[in-house]
């Protein structure tokens, strides 16, 4: 698509044109001027913000996030978020990992209150930072967190293997000890 060098600009009577550059150049200076080859735009971008938005718009980090904003204390174990995918407890700590191991955290791991922790219960949480948060905000997936929580409220959640396991997800997701995160 080709962009216009001008623009017309309609005066009740008349018309004018004036005349705008296709592309320009912000300096440090603030002043502006033809991008070339030799004088490449300046750009003021957060690069580090800019990774991080990308890797939470995976489909599946996407989820995990809002799963875990939609919970009633706002921290959900693996086991916990295995119960609402069809993706293994292992793959799911891979994600978390890759969410926590930043400049700045999107996720941070929670430790339970208690010591020790009942059998069957875990150990570790994950919570969404508030950095995370902002990140939701800035493309627009934080809105629908309200309605995720009124859809695992009302669902029946099972665990995987759960013949396997010596507690089910209500038992956990009753734990009276679990960690909660202070900027919630």
């Amino acid at each position: 698509m080709a962009v216009a060098n001008h623009m017309m600009v309609r005066n009740k009577s008349n018309c004018m044109s004036q005349d705008f550059p296709s592309r320009t150049q912000l300096t440090a200076e603030g002043a502006t001027g033809a991008t070339t080859e030799s004088n490449p735009p300046v750009h003021d971008v957060d690069a580090a913000r800019l990774s991080d938005l990308r890797d939470i718009l995976t489909p599946t980090k996407t989820r995990l996030l809002q799963q875990i904003l939609a919970s009633q204390t706002g921290a959900l174990s693996a086991v916990e978020l295995a119960a609402r995918n069809e993706i293994t407890e292992s793959t799911i700590r891979d994600h978390i990992r890759d969410l926590s191991n930043r400049d700045r955290e999107i996720v941070t791991t929670l430790t339970a209150t208690e010591s020790p922790v009942p059998n069957g219960i875990p150990r570790k949480y994950y919570a969404v930072t508030e950095y995370g948060t902002s990140l939701l905000k800035q493309v627009n997936l934080y809105d629908q967190i309200g309605v995720l929580y009124d859809m695992y409220e009302a669902a029946s959640l099972e665990l995987p293997d759960t013949e396997e396991r010596p507690t089910d997800i209500t038992t956990i997701e009753a734990y009276e000890h679990r960690p909660k995160p202070e900027w919630l």
